[in-house]
């Protein structure tokens, strides 16, 4: 894939993990029994992606292989609690879709987890760990010397896929050099490169229509050719962008001998692609008419331009470079636009979390010698503790027996001293 674009990007994403919380204990001049005063850890940065119009590529995420967001700092004594870590934000262009990508599972199909189709939308893709408590925080009057404290969480790390399809009202399609970046420059703020040769646009344009009661986005897709549905030319990198316009504006070259045989074509490299594109509502606009005779110019009005699928397809005869006609081929556009019925089955700005996923019971279950829990929250408090330290140990022990994990365990056999397994980590089971 060419450096100048790309639509599919894949790389780790972590997350920074959470600041261990402190022990510490008040040591002041005259104070004889200083209470704990250790200060929870920071929370880790987060890995955002953030959706912006600026962008119609996803180039500039392709020269990395992993993003890491700065991890929490942990905490200190008198209650100081550590510095956030800072998020890491990473730009994407309107229209990319985030898949999810399991390690243990390669080959199965990734799950799409955020749409992101809104300028400034966000989605936190790793989430940072939480910070962990400060031994103040343990702290009773019946236990008044906590000699522990949470560790920090970890970050979350995946691996993820992100894909492009461009978001666009209106897609500007045909054969290469006919003047669809000409076109986008004169309706729209968009200053596409433009030149006298074949393939002159390699990435996808954007721009935005402002008429007078609305306003449109319009996408100019690089040029196709006959082929492109199965890999030749650019067309296989570029039709997946097509996918998202509600209407097509096929522009032709006026001075082609068979004009009609071009439109046929494309049209059958859309139905090749995607089936559901042969019906998708299209304008034919005939270009650089500054270049035909009178007569030329009333030959190529008696053309009727159909497909299977459509019928009476409006026809405009326009000059994207003296700004001929373009007025009305807009007026057009906007009419149908607002004609179309919005489709509320369509799944674009659905977000996805990896929560939605996530069940709240936990499981026990036995392997050989060793027992298994799992579930979000025994995980989450198991990644929080420090199994080295005693009164932490206790403490997750007493928090496990409330849960009732302790008596599935028992349930299933576990004995005193039998190694129980949750997450990563280890410990030995015992009756509480």
């Amino acid at each position: 894939m060419s450096n100048q674009f790309a639509d599919e990007v894949s790389f780790e994403v972590k997350a920074g993990d959470g600041g261990n919380g402190a022990i510490s204990f008040r040591r002041e001049k005259f104070v004889s029994k200083g209470g704990p005063d250790g200060g929870d850890g920071g929370d880790g940065g987060s890995v955002i992606l953030v959706a912006t119009h600026n962008l119609n590529t996803l180039s500039k995420l392709s020269f990395k292989k992993k993003y890491s967001a700065e991890p929490g700092v942990p905490g200190r004594k008198q209650k100081s609690s550590g510095k956030k870590g800072e998020d890491l934000r990473l730009q994407v262009p309107v229209g990319t879709q985030v898949y999810d990508i399991e390690p243990d599972k390669p080959r199965s199909k990734p799950l799409l987890i955020a749409d992101l189709s809104q300028d400034g939308q966000e989605f936190v893709v790793a989430a940072g760990g939480a910070g962990g408590y400060g031994n103040y925080r343990f702290a009773r009057a019946s236990f008044q010397t906590p000699a522990f404290a949470e560790l920090g969480e970890p970050g979350e790390e995946r691996t993820v896929t992100l894909k492009l399809k461009i978001l666009a009202d209106v897609g500007l399609i045909g054969l290469p050099n006919v003047g669809k970046s000409t076109l986008l420059s004169v309706i729209s703020n968009a200053r596409p490169k433009i030149a006298d040769y074949e393939f002159t646009t390699l990435t996808p344009n954007l721009g935005i229509v402002n008429l007078k009661d609305t306003s449109f986005m319009v996408a100019d897709i690089p040029g196709l050719i006959e082929g492109a549905s199965g890999g030749k030319g650019l067309g296989s990198q570029f039709l997946r962008h097509i996918e998202r316009t509600r209407i097509l504006v096929h522009v032709l070259d006026g001075i082609r001998a068979d004009i009609k045989g071009d439109f046929k074509a494309i049209n059958k490299e859309l139905s090749t692609y995607d089936k559901q594109l042969a019906g998708r509502p299209q304008i034919v606009a005939i270009n650089k008419i500054e270049l035909l005779t009178e007569d030329q110019l009333k030959a190529l009005k008696k053309l009727k331009f159909t497909t299977t699928k459509l019928k009476d397809i409006p026809v405009y005869f326009i000059s994207a470079a003296t700004h001929q006609n373009v007025q009305p081929l807009l007026l057009e556009v906007a009419r149908q636009l607002q004609a179309l019925p919005i489709d509320t089955s369509d799944p674009i700005g659905k977000v996805f979390t990896f929560a939605d996923t996530v069940t709240a019971r936990f499981e026990v279950s036995k392997k050989g010698k060793k027992y298994f829990v799992t579930g979000p929250k025994q995980e989450k408090l198991i990644t929080r503790t420090d199994l080295e330290n005693a009164q932490a140990l206790g403490r997750m022990l007493k928090v496990f027996n409330r849960m009732g994990v302790l008596a599935e365990l028992k349930k299933i056999g576990a004995k005193p001293g039998d190694i129980v397994q949750i997450a990563k980590k280890e410990f030995e089971y015992e009756n509480i």
